[in-house]
């Protein structure tokens, strides 16, 4: 039967119609009046949230294991979490461990021969899975969700990716062509590059300031991707976890099985980047890009890092301050810009209609951190929007948040934390993300609890602390024909650049190095 026939409409006459319709609701009002409702019900009482136990394990090769536990449904996600990322850059090559990352799966070295880039991806889609790959800061991973009969086979792959991948002349061309290619285009996106250079303002020198450029990319070699996994891609700076249908001894079999053979070889260890923030000197930077459709506008403040020092190493007291400080960021970004409701969203979209959505986020690193609120708004209205999000967040060192949005801005943290939960691929995201921090696993359980003891006062002694209006830094990236004078009015101070003179690497930001 085609579509139309099965929703085709019959016409009834008026009359009967009504009639109908006066039956219709005598009825559902004899049904309604029967059941005694007159209201929906009310919500019921909130449930704790049940955190699940996050184990861990080491290898007698150092290779690391994280396993949580959820048997809703037979799958299981796997991740090889891997200490290394775009901070282990050498100098002048930044890209390359993300360009290392994404040729370990394209192609592997196995016993009757090399197996291609298009021979491995069908393996995985045999599997019913497809590969993950994400590279951060300081780490990387390879990943996949399965069936849980499959998890076995997919393993296999992904030690062969870690272990032996092929590192193939050709698929490093095309991949290295790729990343130029998308470099390029990013150039002409107003909100990537705003992104970009908000992050060189505020990290500026240190390695993770360090972007790929279109030279930096160039210098990259082969043998650079070779040299880079043979010396951070070893067991002793490997984590896999594990997380779904699947219990820790069955989790320690499989680890044993695929990766207990792997040997640590005797190279020193990297060592540990610094990523203490070295700030650029600018603090306004307005850029031209003709054609750009929208202005994409950034206004970010320094906040409270984590500790340089591993989470381990601090006193206990120095442990609860860390904590404390990690969740008043999260609360005080929650109430700028998470959310439909947050604060910078209310003020430049619902109230004012200037732009479809503004939002906020913490980028932390050990010895520094950065809020960022963003948005993007016709080029008329971008100083005004700059504005918006320099008084929302001035607002939160004068003014303490009132209890009833403290309610409902903790309500957001805590459900996004549950979600988290409620899939495999959110466990093993909050495994990594607390490995990274270097906070024991055991103690998620917490979260929610510390959460909803934060409050107002915490809040406003962050803001005081780090968020005062000398210190915050704006980024507009606009067609200077529509809006440029008022900009360069509304901040006379400002470096202005064209964006072909843009140069990332350049600590004037300015290629050739001019001020």
């Amino acid at each position: 039967m085609s579509r139309r026939t099965m929703f085709s409409f019959v016409r009834r006459p008026p009359v009967l119609a009504a009639a109908l319709g006066l039956a219709l609701a005598a009825s559902l009002g004899c049904a309604w009046a029967q059941t005694g409702f007159e209201s929906p019900p009310r919500p019921a009482s909130p449930q704790p949230l049940q955190v699940p136990d996050f184990i861990q394990q080491r290898l007698a090769n150092g290779l690391g294991l994280a396993v949580v536990e959820r048997h809703a449904q037979p799958l299981v996600t796997a991740w090889l979490l891997v200490q290394a990322g775009g901070a282990y850059d050498p100098g002048g090559k930044s890209g390359l461990a993300e360009l290392s990352l994404a040729l370990m799966g394209k192609g592997v070295q196995r016993g009757a021969g090399p197996v291609s880039a298009a021979a491995l991806a069908a393996e995985i889609e045999a599997l019913g899975t497809q590969l993950e790959i994400g590279s951060a800061a300081r780490s990387s991973h390879l990943g996949v969700t399965v069936a849980s009969h499959r998890l076995d086979g997919s393993l296999g792959l992904l030690s062969e990716m870690l272990r032996s991948p092929s590192l193939a002349e050709e698929e490093f061309q095309r991949l290295q062509a790729q990343a130029v290619d998308a470099l390029k285009l990013g150039r002409s996106d107003p909100g990537q590059l705003a992104a970009q250079i908000g992050r060189r303002l505020y990290w500026g020198d240190s390695p993770h300031g360090q972007q790929p450029t279109l030279a930096s990319l160039s210098r990259i070699q082969l043998d650079d991707v070779r040299a880079f996994h043979r010396l951070h891609v070893r067991p002793e700076r490997v984590t896999l976890i594990l997380a779904g249908d699947i219990t820790p001894a069955q989790a320690r079999s499989l680890a044993d099985k695929h990766f207990g053979k792997w040997r640590a070889h005797r190279m020193a260890l990297p060592q540990q980047p610094s990523l203490v923030p070295k700030p650029l000197a600018a603090r306004t930077v307005l850029v031209d890009l003709p054609g750009a459709g929208q202005s994409a506008v950034q206004v970010m403040a320094p906040t409270a890092g984590p500790s340089p020092v591993p989470f381990a190493r601090l006193t206990p007291e120095a442990q609860a301050t860390e904590v404390l400080t990690q969740q008043a960021n999260a609360l005080a970004n929650a109430v700028l810009g998470q959310g439909y409701s947050s604060r910078i969203n209310q003020e430049v979209r619902i109230k004012r209609g200037l732009s479809y959505g503004a939002t906020s986020g913490i980028d932390a690193q050990p010895g520094g951190a950065q809020l960022i609120t963003s948005a993007q708004t016709k080029h008329e209205s971008a100083g005004e929007v700059a504005a918006l999000l320099q008084q929302e967040i001035r607002r939160l060192s004068t003014e303490r948040v009132p209890d009833p949005e403290l309610v409902a801005r903790r309500a957001v943290l805590i459900g996004d934390f549950g979600r988290q939960l409620e899939t495999t691929a959110g466990l093993a995201a909050l495994a990594a993300e607390g490995l990274m921090r270097g906070r024991p696993l055991a103690e998620l359980g917490r979260v929610p609890d510390e959460l909803a003891a934060l409050d107002g006062d915490i809040v406003r002694t962050l803001a005081t602390r780090h968020w005062q209006g000398e210190r915050l830094r704006t980024v507009i990236v606009a067609d200077f024909k529509q809006g440029g004078l008022a900009l360069r009015q509304q901040f006379p101070d400002a470096l202005v650049l064209k964006a072909e003179e843009l140069d990332l690497a350049s600590p004037t930001l300015r290629r050739g190095g001019r001020k």
